[in-house]
């Protein structure tokens, strides 16, 4: 499987975290970010290569840091991130990829371990298409939604071409009815680090509070060296309250429990 990373211009990234951050500091922190993904997606055994798509003036030495392929929005002869992933999607059709994983690039949180199972429920569902009919090539949908079930924060897809990606309001409901639609195999999968996407002043303050040496070196040296955390206040006990009970509900489910909620399969994880 590769992954397709689409990013921004990063000199733009993170408007949202404007009242907290400035411009310097949001690409500073966008771009340590980006780097945390890399490192795990160039370490899992699962993800043979990555290709990167951005006109940003970074993406390219991003690519040679972490052996990931780049392509430019301006060779590709397109804009905006869905036209991005589309043509990235394309791209990799052409040279025979089908199994495709979209991630972005301010998921800092996210493990090795989400995407070994974000993987391993995929090709679950691939195995059970070829079971079922032997004969057509299988394909599947697996998505790690935002905490909000709003986002597609990681979508595992094949063939990945045969999806029209609608990132952006709604992401999430768009995704998931047009897999139905295409009548293509379904699962959702929860978990804590892929779904914690950085874009609000709250969000920041969870990453100031979760990040670590060892689960987001590049943004917690940012953090440190930018003296973030005397910036940021401490989250309110609701939003820690939160991130404990989610925790203890990913627990209890002992990363393999499947419930139906609202016609989706939706397996519930913890990992880190």
């Amino acid at each position: 499987m590769w992954a397709l990373l689409p990013l921004k211009e990063f000199s733009g990234a993170k408007q949202r975290l404007s009242d907290v951050l400035t411009p310097a500091e949001r690409r500073g922190l966008f771009l340590a970010m980006v780097r945390d993904v890399l490192s795990v997606l160039q370490s899992h055994p699962n993800i043979d290569n990555t290709l990167i798509v951005s006109d940003a003036a970074e993406a390219q030495q991003l690519a040679r840091d972490f052996d990931a392929q780049w392509l430019s929005e301006s060779s590709l002869k397109v804009t905006g991130l869905n036209g991005a992933i589309q043509a990235g999607v394309g791209v990799l059709a052409d040279q025979g990829i089908d199994d495709v994983m979209i991630i972005h690039g301010d998921l800092p949180l996210i493990s090795s371990a989400d995407i070994s199972q974000l993987f391993y429920v995929h090709q679950q569902q691939l195995q059970s298409a070829r079971k079922t009919d032997a004969a057509a090539a299988p394909t599947a949908v697996t998505i790690s939604p935002d905490e909000r079930r709003e986002g597609s924060n990681c979508l595992m897809c094949t063939p990945a071409s045969s999806m029209t990606y609608r990132y952006g309001s709604n992401s999430f409901a768009l995704h998931t009815a047009q897999a139905r639609q295409l009548g293509m195999p379904l699962r959702v999968v929860y978990m804590a680090g892929a779904a914690c996407d950085i874009d609000t002043p709250q969000d920041l303050e969870i990453l100031v509070q979760r990040a670590t040496s060892h689960n987001a070196p590049h943004s917690y040296t940012y953090i440190a060296e930018q003296a973030l955390t005397a910036r940021v206040s401490a989250p309110e006990a609701s939003m820690v309250e939160s991130l404990v009970e989610t925790k203890m509900n990913a627990q209890l489910e002992t990363q393999a429990r499947v419930e139906r909620a609202v016609d989706i399969d939706m397996q519930y994880g913890w990992a880190g």
